[in-house]
């Protein structure tokens, strides 16, 4: 890149259910919007381009770019670009507005994710409709039929017992009891989690996400520009994205996540990473289905193959711990789609901020990796690591 950018603001509202939720998806976009130059410091006449996302077939518009910059109070010609790649459009978002701001073309950009299932009347019978039409669909196959293929897997190639899977629910439900933000903020037991109704097994209905409503915003800025917002920024040191077949044949293993593997290693040597462990300060990944979480922290190279649950369950992996992760719940906790996906980047950076909530937050962290995955067998990864700037909060 030519420059680095980096992140000078977040914004994140209270989550809760679609029914419970008191206000509607602008509402929500605003309030993240405006938290969000809160934190920074900028002002909405400093924003040169806005980055929204926007699902196909899960938003109640195809215009909703359009209609939210609008409605965010910046003016409706204000650039805006809309990011639709499916279930990774959150995670795509930051990612672009780096990329524009790195190139030179844009100073600050403002990053929105919204609350993508808030219209939907038959979530899952929308979201099975993403199932590969050329096997999977004929055969019935949904959303949590595709979830437990790996899960399967990785169970019989390292002996994971349900009980193990439900550990992980436990862990991301205690850690989500003191999120603030937070949509499930109850405790649950290993055995409520066995105990809970059956999906497809291995899985059971609380080792799965929630439906959730939330937004959360960034603000993505060059290091010149920073240097006027009130914040300490989180510089992007390295991104990158990824992806493998789309029907579930061609994937090469479903008892590991190879291709998270791969994209690690070529973040990792973008951004000097040697020893993934002892350098990360926090981590967030998005893993909305219990088993999805060990996976991905031994492909990220944070443990050995089979002993993710292990690290879960130490206390190294909670807030004081050596490497503490999802400490926010994550998606198990909360998931409101495209939110839910820029989530990770959001809590990453306010971690290596200093800003992040007291409640969730890792004093003194300056170095963390925010993780974004979608499609039907999940085959699409994105990955950033974000620094704490060695530059002074501005008077």
């Amino acid at each position: 890149m030519a420059r680095h950018a980096v992140v000078g603001g977040v914004g994140i509202t209270e989550a809760t259910s679609p029914r419970k939720q008191q206000f509607s998806f602008i509402e929500l976009c605003q309030q993240a919007a405006w938290r969000t130059l809160e934190h920074s410091g900028a002002t909405p006449e400093s924003i040169d381009a806005i980055v929204v996302g926007n699902i196909d077939g899960f938003e109640g518009t195809v215009l909703g770019g359009k209609y939210r910059s609008r409605f965010l109070g910046l003016g409706a010609n204000i650039p805006l670009t809309v990011v639709n790649t499916g279930g990774t459009t959150g995670g795509n978002l930051m990612q672009v507005a780096a990329r524009m701001v790195s190139a030179g073309t844009h100073e600050r950009v403002l990053v929105v994710g919204g609350p993508t299932f808030y219209g939907v009347h038959d979530l899952q019978s929308a979201i099975n409709t993403n199932s590969p039409m050329v096997v999977e669909q004929p055969l019935g196959m949904g959303g949590f039929h595709m979830g437990a293929f790996a899960a399967s897997a990785y169970q019989a190639r390292h002996g994971i017992s349900v009980s193990d899977f439900a550990a992980v629910a436990v862990a991301d439900h205690e850690k989500a009891s003191r999120n603030p933000y937070a949509h499930l903020r109850y405790t649950l037991t290993v055995d409520e989690v066995v105990g809970g109704t059956p999906l497809s097994s291995p899985l059971t209905q609380p080792m799965v996400c929630p439906v959730s409503t939330s937004a959360c915003a960034m603000l993505v800025t060059s290091e010149e520009s920073a240097r006027s917002l009130k914040t300490t920024p989180a510089v992007i040191r390295a991104m990158g994205t990824s992806g493998d077949p789309y029907l579930g044949g061609g994937k090469g293993d479903f008892g590991a996540m190879e291709n998270l593997a791969m994209l690690a290693r070529r973040v990792y040597a973008k951004a000097g990473i040697r020893d993934p462990y002892r350098e990360f300060d926090v981590v967030e990944v998005f893993a909305p289905y219990a088993h999805m979480q060990p996976m991905q922290l031994e492909a990220l190279q944070l443990c050995s193959a089979g002993e993710g649950i292990d690290l879960i369950k130490s206390p190294d992996s909670r807030q004081g711990g050596s490497l503490p992760i999802n400490l926010s719940g994550g998606p198990k906790c909360t998931n409101a789609g495209v939110a839910g996906e820029l989530a990770p980047y959001v809590y990453v950076a306010w971690q290596v901020m200093g800003d992040a909530p007291e409640e969730i937050r890792v004093d003194g962290a300056r170095t963390g990796l925010a993780h974004g995955t979608g499609g039907t067998f999940f085959q699409f990864e994105n990955l950033a690591v974000f620094e704490r700037s060695t530059e002074e909060h501005a008077s």
